[in-house]
C-alpha cells in the first residue's frame, strides 16, 4: 500500500487538503491562512441570509515533515469538517424553515477532544488541564469509545462510576509495547474523582452548546458520586534530607542536584526541567527566582537559599539553557528510586515528595501558613493546610511516642 503524500510546505497543504476559498458550494466550509510562520490557520465560514461570517477555529496545521505531524494534521482536520458538517445541517434546514437538528450524534470522544486541544490553545500551550482531557480520553476509549453524545444517559453514566471505581487501571503502568511489561495497578478514588468531575465538565459544556438537552450526571443521588479520599503526602524528615546530601548519586542525568533543589525551595518537577539562569536575579536581600509555573501559568517569584543554589550544577551554558539535565518525569521517578534506595531510606519517593518535604520541614521550622504558601506558589492557602495537618500529626505522634518511652 502507497504511503499517503507530505505536504511539506504551505501552499501543498492549502492544495492537499482543499482549504481554497474556490469552489467552495457549501453553508459551512474551512479555508487555510497562510501564517507568516510557514503554518495554515483554520478559518471556518458560514453563509447564511446573504451574509457570510468568518470564524477563527484556533486550530493550525504545520508542514508535514513526518507521518506523525501528517497524522495529527488529519485529525485536527477531521475534528473540524465534523463540527462543519454540523452547522451546514443546521444552516440547510433553517433555510427550508426546518428547526435544527440535535447535535447528540457527535461521538464522545471526538467532542472532548475539541474540549482538550482547546483547553491547550487558551493555556497558552500549557498542559495541566489537556492532560487531564486525555486522561478522560483514553479512559472512556477503553470503557465506551463509539458512544455518543446523545446516548450518554444516566445509566451510561452509573457503568462509567462503576468502570472508574472497579476496571480502570492506571494509564501510566499501561505503556509498554510488550503487554508482559504492563502493570495491572487500579487508579485511586482520587483519580476516579477527577476523571468524574472531568466528565462533568464536559456534558456541562456540552449542554450549554444544545449539543444534549441537558447534563445527566445532574440526576445523580449524592451516594452514588465518587467521594475524595482524604490525601496523603509522603515526606522525607530533615534527617533524611541530610543524609541524602551526603549519599552520591552514580547515576544519569541531574537526579539528585534538582531533587535536592526541590527540597530546599518547594518547585515542582515540570518547573525544574524549564527554569534557566535567566530565571535568578538578585536584590539587597537575596537571590530570588521569578518564573510562570508550567502548571498554573501564575507567576512565582521566591528567594533561593543557598543550599539551593549550591546544587545547580557547575557546567557552561548559556543564560536560556535549563540548568538541570532532566528527563520526563517517569524516567526521572525510575533513576530517583534508586538512588533513594542505595541511601537506605524505605519509602515510596518520587520527585514530587520534594515539594511535600518543602512544605513539612518549612511549616514544622515555624514559619506562618501564609508564608509557605506563597513560596509553593498555591493559589488557595485550604492547599498548604493540608501539609500544617500532617505537621499536627506528626507532633502528636511524637507526643505519643514520649509517653511510651518514659512511665509514670
Amino acid at each position: 500500500m502507497a504511503k499517503k503524500q507530505l505536504f511539506g510546505d504551505a501552499l501543498t497543504l492549502m492544495e492537499g487538503y482543499s482549504l481554497n476559498a474556490k469552489g467552495k458550494s457549501r453553508k459551512v466550509y474551512l479555508v487555510g491562512r497562510v501564517l507568516k510562520s510557514g503554518n495554515v490557520a483554520l478559518v471556518r465560514y458560514a453563509c447564511h441570509a446573504g451574509k457570510r461570517k468568518r470564524i477563527s477555529t484556533g486550530v493550525v496545521l504545520k508542514p508535514e515533515s513526518d507521518y506523525t505531524i501528517k497524522r495529527n494534521n488529519e485529525e485536527l482536520l477531521r475534528l473540524q469538517n465534523v463540527e462543519c458538517d454540523t452547522l451546514n445541517v443546521d444552516l440547510e434546514r433553517k433555510d427550508a424553515n426546518f428547526s435544527p437538528t440535535p447535535k447528540n450524534n457527535v461521538l464522545l470522544l471526538d467532542y472532548i477532544e475539541k474540549q482538550r486541544d482547546e483547553a491547550l490553545r487558551i493555556s497558552g500551550n500549557k498542559h495541566s488541564n489537556f492532560a487531564s482531557f486525555n486522561a478522560l480520553l483514553e479512559h472512556i476509549k477503553r470503557f465506551d469509545k463509539n458512544i455518543k453524545l446523545g446516548g450518554v444517559d444516566l445509566d451510561w453514566i452509573y457503568n462509567f462510576i462503576h468502570y472508574l471505581k472497579y476496571e480502570a487501571l492506571n494509564l501510566n503502568f499501561q505503556k509498554s509495547k510488550d503487554i508482559s511489561k504492563n502493570k495491572d495497578i487500579k487508579i485511586t478514588q482520587n483519580t476516579q474523582k477527577r476523571l468524574e468531575r472531568n466528565l462533568n465538565f464536559i456534558l456541562n459544556k456540552a449542554a450549554k452548546s444544545s449539543l444534549i438537552i441537558s447534563n445527566p450526571m445532574g440526576k445523580l443521588d449524592r451516594s452514588d458520586k465518587i467521594t475524595t479520599k482524604a490525601g496523603t503526602r509522603t515526606y522525607l524528615t530533615k534527617e533524611e534530607v541530610q543524609k541524602l546530601v551526603n549519599v552520591p548519586y552514580n547515576g544519569v542525568r541531574d537526579i539528585k542536584a534538582a531533587f535536592l533543589f526541590s527540597c530546599f525551595t518547594g518547585l515542582r518537577y515540570s518547573d525544574l526541567r524549564c527554569i534557566t539562569l535567566a530565571d535568578f536575579h538578585k536584590d539587597t536581600i537575596g537571590t530570588y527566582l521569578d518564573i510562570s509555573m508550567v502548571k498554573t501559568g501564575e507567576r512565582l517569584r521566591v528567594y533561593v537559599p543557598d543550599n539551593a543554589l549550591h546544587m545547580i550544577p557547575k557546567r557552561e551554558r548559556t543564560n536560556t539553557e535549563a540548568i538541570f539535565d532532566l528527563p520526563k518525569n517517569d524516567a526521572g521517578n525510575v533513576y530517583l528510586r534508586r538512588w533513594i534506595k542505595m541511601a537506605g531510606i524505605d519509602k515510596n519517593i518520587t520527585f514530587h515528595c520534594a515539594r511535600h518535604t518543602a512544605a513539612t520541614l518549612l511549616l514544622s521550622s515555624g514559619l506562618p501558613l501564609a508564608v509557605v504558601s506563597k513560596q509553593l506558589g498555591h493559589l488557595k492557602i485550604s492547599t498548604t493546610q493540608i501539609y500544617a495537618k500532617i505537621v499536627d500529626e506528626a507532633q502528636v505522634q511524637a507526643a505519643n511516642t514520649m509517653d511510651k518511652i518514659i512511665n509514670i
